[in-house]
């Protein structure tokens, strides 16, 4: 959204698209029209909701609304494609081909899912444990030691930190592979990177794109420019 309000300068993002589902939109908005919800028949709450109950949430969530028609495109990161597709992934994935989909490249043909490097809108920086700066270099050494005995390939088997054995994500996602430390006093919008900040910035324009929680915990003092 933050690319398109940088293109427009139009904060109406139902002008540039009639439908679709952004689990955690008003309820009576274009944008909750085409999720699915938890699948009840009748009176399903979970409509629309930011939440894993709204079965077109996430990153997969907005794949499967692909697949499943309700959509025409996803915005979804590059690993979302394989993940759920070609015999991987739960079963509304079965029978789902990689090859019958594509990126949208900004200014250029389509490319295959596998091209992501060179057709992305933004390199979107990787998940990040965060703490105080006071305990930052005890929480390192826990998580280290952690990743030594427990990570990929750890030398204690009987539990793996990187793997949810009765559900999804639980810990870490699924699809880490390792824990890598940040540099010390690597600042938060060095880490995220500048073309990240930028599309932020961009959608900050807009007065209605701050979540429940990111009002609910920031001082009004701290939201002034």
């Amino acid at each position: 959204m933050g690319h398109i309000y940088a293109q427009t300068k139009n904060c109406q993002f139902d002008t540039f698209f009639s439908s679709g589902c952004a689990p955690g939109a008003e309820a009576n908005s274009p944008f909750c029209r085409e999720c699915k919800g938890s699948g009840k028949a009748v009176g399903d709450e979970a409509k629309c909701k930011a939440s894993a109950e709204e079965q077109y949430y996430g990153y997969a969530g907005a794949f499967r609304c692909l697949v499943e028609g309700a959509g025409d495109v996803a915005f979804i990161k590059h690993s979302i494609v394989s993940e759920n597709s070609d015999g991987n992934g739960p079963d509304w994935a079965r029978g789902v081909n990689s090859a019958d989909y594509q990126l949208i490249c900004p200014g250029k043909d389509p490319v295959p899912v596998e091209d992501f490097v060179s057709c992305h809108l933004a390199a979107v920086p990787a998940h990040a444990v965060v703490t105080r700066p006071d305990v930052r270099d005890k929480v390192v050494r826990i998580l280290q030691d952690q990743q030594t005995k427990f990570g990929t390939g750890g030398s204690d088997s009987t539990f793996r930190m990187f793997q949810s054995a009765n559900g999804k994500n639980l810990l870490f996602k699924d699809s880490t592979k390792c824990l890598q430390e940040v540099t010390s006093g690597k600042t938060y919008d060095q880490f995220l990177g500048q073309e990240y900040m930028n599309a932020m910035s961009s959608l900050r324009q807009c007065a209605d794109t701050a979540s429940d929680l990111e009002k609910s915990c920031t001082f009004h003092a701290c939201q002034q420019p």
